[in-house]
């Protein structure tokens, strides 16, 4: 089995992905699907210090400045590169300054696409100041230092690539899949896309993929670190408990990562492990958890707006592919999509797979006590 690069899933802000012979495996665990914005968060000081270092009273001298607005409320004031060039599997920062005109109220993220445009895309969504401040908390006069680390994949298409930002509101899509994106204003449509996109810069890419020609349409898979899983003569019981010959052989999978592939806080820390023998795969999650929580217990329902971990398997050469969660209070949801997000997952959902599952947790589900430490699947 290799593990490969971190699967952007609109709704989820953790995951890891993980490919095995003759299908491929996502592994992901969404910790409440709870964003910093929604939960309430306990910063330390080093991360009160790091978002006051970032919120200015003025933007530095810039070496490209900007007057962009978005809605009247934000004004994209400059940004800076550290490289003006870069080459496949090299990376790089792109920080940008924001103004607060007026406050965006709501659970709003900044989008980064990293994009070669007609042949790939990669984004890099966040809440801001890496993720600690998000947009609902800017405040009116502030100046925003927002920088974020592009990791360009090695098999990137040669040529130019360019980085259009923007926000977007991750409370209306996660709850209702509505696609809500701050407006350029009316003086800066006419620099943007239709979309509501700013193109901030352009990047020369070499040494990657081809710059076009047939087949460069289609992404390559992404390659990573190798995990193997094992055969196991005995197999383990489905209770959530990690007690068995099979699991204690078994060696864990990396930390999961956030999408963007940034590591998780340790508060979140999450590892998984699988084995098989002649009859199943079995795989098991381990996720650290302060708030357990998932008030969704019918089976088949959003339950990825509250913690989940999430399963994803592709049959080789498909395009179809399986998606299974389960949340801590013991619901799942399974599904079979023929295409990307197609069918409308309600119809989707309505696929058996006849999966088992535990949970067991280590705590207590929706705040009963309030000295949650994790779960395991």
């Amino acid at each position: 089995m290799r593990v490969i690069s971190p699967l952007t899933r609109t709704r989820s802000w953790q995951s890891a992905c993980v490919a095995i012979v003759a299908f491929s495996l996502v592994a992901s665990a969404v910790s409440g699907c709870k964003s910093p914005a929604e939960r309430k968060r306990v910063l330390t000081k080093d991360q009160e210090q790091k978002i006051a270092d970032n919120v200015l009273t003025a933007p530095p001298k810039l070496a490209h400045p900007l007057d962009v607005s978005f809605d009247g409320k934000i004004v994209l004031v400059g940004y800076e590169l550290s490289k003006e060039s870069v080459k496949a599997g090299e990376s790089f920062d792109l920080t940008m300054y924001y103004r607060v005109d007026q406050p965006v109220h709501g659970d709003w993220k900044v989008f980064v696409h990293f994009e070669a445009p007609g042949k790939r895309r990669q984004p890099f969504d966040h809440y801001g100041v890496d993720d600690l401040y998000p947009v609902g908390q800017w405040k009116k006069g502030e100046i925003i230092r927002d920088k974020v680390t592009i990791n360009v994949p090695g098999d990137w298409p040669t040529g130019k690539t360019q980085m259009l930002i923007g926000f977007f509101d991750w409370g209306a899509w996660s709850k209702a899949n509505q696609d809500r994106r701050l407006p350029l204003a009316d003086k800066d449509k006419a620099l943007g896309t239709p979309d509501n996109r700013m193109v901030v810069a352009t990047i020369d890419v070499s040494g990657g993929g081809r710059p076009g020609g047939a087949g460069s349409q289609a992404e390559p898979p992404r390659v990573g670190p190798t995990y193997r899983v094992g055969k196991t003569d005995e197999a383990p019981t489905i209770d959530g408990k990690l007690d068995e010959a099979a699991w204690a052989k078994a060696s864990s999978t990396t930390a999961f990562r956030q999408p963007d592939g940034k590591p998780l806080a340790a508060a979140y820390a999450t590892t998984a492990k699988l084995v098989w023998d002649d009859a199943n795969l079995y795989v098991a999650w381990q996720t650290r958890d302060d708030e357990i929580s998932n008030t969704f217990a019918k089976n088949d329902s959003t339950l990825w707006q509250g913690d989940v971990v999430e399963l994803f398997v592709q049959p080789a050469g498909s395009s179809a592919y399986f998606e299974l969660q389960f949340a801590p209070n013991q619901a799942k949801f399974d599904a079979r999509f023929t295409g990307h997000r197609q069918p409308a997952w309600e119809e989707a959902a309505k696929y058996e797979s006849g999966v088992k599952h535990a949970v067991s947790l280590q705590g207590s589900l929706n705040g009963a006590d309030g000295n949650d430490e994790g779960w395991t699947v």
